[in-house]
């Protein structure tokens, strides 16, 4: 089930939509309303961030290092002179402002009164960090909260959530209460709140199922704020479910990949995401396999009544410089890109050997994605690759997964932490 966010302007009570990408601006008065985190992941700016990271990664280090070094300064001046300080901290977050894409609104940097605004408020808040008071501890609770939400593994992450918005509004009245520079937009306290818990919460919104994504929305922007329509891919997850056209493993895979490769038979693949065909997804509800009609977006479970959702692919900002630094590295050394990125049987798949290659490919899942999967969708793997098989047979594929795992582990390599996954997929298939 896709979202439509309906966003009305605090100032003068008109909609909004994303026209200064990925800031959400009033269509009439100009006012900052909220932050759209898919734009933002898809901008050319986000291209050119990841671009100079992978560029100079020591330099990218650095200039970090140094920019920390340079808010500890302007705290320890503000001590002495607040004056000295502050513009010392404006200064520093003047790098913010050029390095990444989501520190200020991209139309406000060519605005001299405004960037000079953002330096001010972003410096201010940057020095509160490294101060004595209430601002460390509120960033120990935020960051321990986010650390709660997990990647995508954790089951009900609802609880976290709530801590983060809460520690976030804390935040926001401390700032009020220090005497903070002037709003860079002159927005209110809440509408302030709005923008920030919008920023914080959409680089983790994707870690949540459709259901919980609807209410975590409804939470920040309002009841009335939230259209939920049957449109949409399944863009809210950090990992897509992928059936390996050879052995039929489904398996999780990153939405910016060029090139898709199942972790049992290694069968590699370019694959077209178009809703022209049908198609086979997991449900992340309950781990039962649906199969979607072609051109079919998204269908209810029968079992567990959740939304499942074909994958609508993203991430071309992301995958553009990765062929750019895979071009680099095949020029450097080389060899050919094009064979590089050309499709591939792998290890091949025979009858006789298709168990084998999805108890490898269920292993190698659980060990290198355990932190970002749940037990039912573990689980789900194994029933998808199995249509059509009892539960016992399932059950008894993921126990030789489950049991090579405890012998890796034994011989003195492996995943604990995958092994715990496998043993609680397990279980949750006992319960069906």
């Amino acid at each position: 089930m896709g979202h439509v966010i309906h966003l009305r302007c605090e100032q003068c009570g008109a909609p909004a939509d994303a026209s200064d990408p990925p800031w959400i601006r009033c269509t009439s008065c100009g006012s900052l309303v909220g932050f759209d985190f898919t734009s933002s992941a898809e901008s050319p700016e986000y291209a050119e961030f990841m671009r100079r990271s992978m560029k100079d990664p020591q330099g990218y280090v650095k200039r970090w290092q140094d920019h920390d070094a340079a808010v500890v300064k302007a705290a320890q001046t503000f001590r002495k002179s607040p004056e000295k300080g502050l513009k010392l901290a404006a200064k520093a977050a003047e790098f913010l402002i050029d390095e990444t894409p989501w520190a200020m609104p991209g139309g406000a940097k060519k605005d001299s009164d405004k960037r000079e605004a953002y330096k001010l408020w972003l410096g201010f808040e940057l020095m509160q960090h490294k101060l004595p008071g209430k601002y460390p501890d509120m960033q120990r609770r935020l960051n321990e909260a986010a650390a709660a939400i997990g990647f995508g593994a954790n089951e009900n992450p609802m609880p976290a959530f709530e801590k983060m918005l809460d520690v976030l509004r804390e935040m926001n009245d401390e700032r009020y209460r220090l005497g903070a520079p002037p709003d860079p937009e002159g927005l209110s306290r809440e509408g302030r709140l709005r923008v920030t818990v919008s920023q914080m919460v959409a680089g983790y919104i994707r870690m949540v199922s459709p259901e919980l994504q609807l209410e975590l929305l409804r939470r920040i922007y309002g009841e009335s704020a939230i259209g939920a329509v049957d449109i949409s891919g399944q863009d809210y997850s950090v990992y897509f479910d992928w059936e390996c056209p050879q052995c039929g493993l489904f398996s999780p895979q990153v939405p910016q990949a060029d090139k898709l490769t199942c972790p049992g038979c290694y069968c590699a693949r370019h694959v077209n995401f178009e809703p022209a065909n049908a198609v086979s997804v997991i449900c992340h509800g309950c781990g039962n396999r649906l199969d979607l009609a072609a051109g079919q977006l998204s269908d209810k479970c029968p079992y567990c009544t959740s939304q499942v959702k074909r994958f609508v692919r993203q991430g071309d900002a992301q995958r553009q410089v990765i062929a750019e630094y895979k071009q680099q590295i095949a020029k450097q050394h080389g060899f050919s890109y094009d064979e590089m990125m050309a499709d591939s049987n792998g290890f091949g798949v025979t009858p006789e050997n298709r168990l084998e290659r999805l108890r490898d490919g269920l292993q190698r899942i659980a060990e290198w994605y355990h932190f970002g999967i749940t037990p039912t969708r573990m689980a789900g793997f194994a029933r998808a690759s199995l249509p059509g098989e009892d539960l016992a047979k399932v059950d008894a594929l993921l126990a030789e997964a489950q049991a090579a795992a405890e012998r890796d582990i034994k011989g003195g390599h492996g995943s604990k932490p995958g092994l715990e996954l496998l043993e609680m997929a397990r279980q949750r298939l006992s319960r069906k």
